[in-house]
């Protein structure tokens, strides 16, 4: 079983979340670990998978979760 796998299926019982939503975390999770910085720019560039870097720092920036302003 690969790395996101695994962080999926121990992510799942906890949170109940579709498999788009637990894959995203488990994958933010492992760039966050590879790239040892909470840095979102930074993390885009280690995110892996077959978006563009912008892509992956757009994507993370629209998370209500990641704000500040999150309720």
């Amino acid at each position: 079983m690969s790395q996101i796998s695994e962080i999926r299926a121990q992510l799942r019982p906890h949170l109940g979340w579709h498999g788009a939503r637990l894959s995203f975390v488990a994958l933010f999770l492992m760039a966050l670990f590879r790239a040892k910085t909470v840095n979102l720019a930074e993390l885009a560039t280690v995110w892996g998978g077959r978006a563009a870097e912008a892509s992956n720092y757009k994507r993370m920036q629209q998370l209500s979760f990641l704000r500040n302003d999150a309720s």
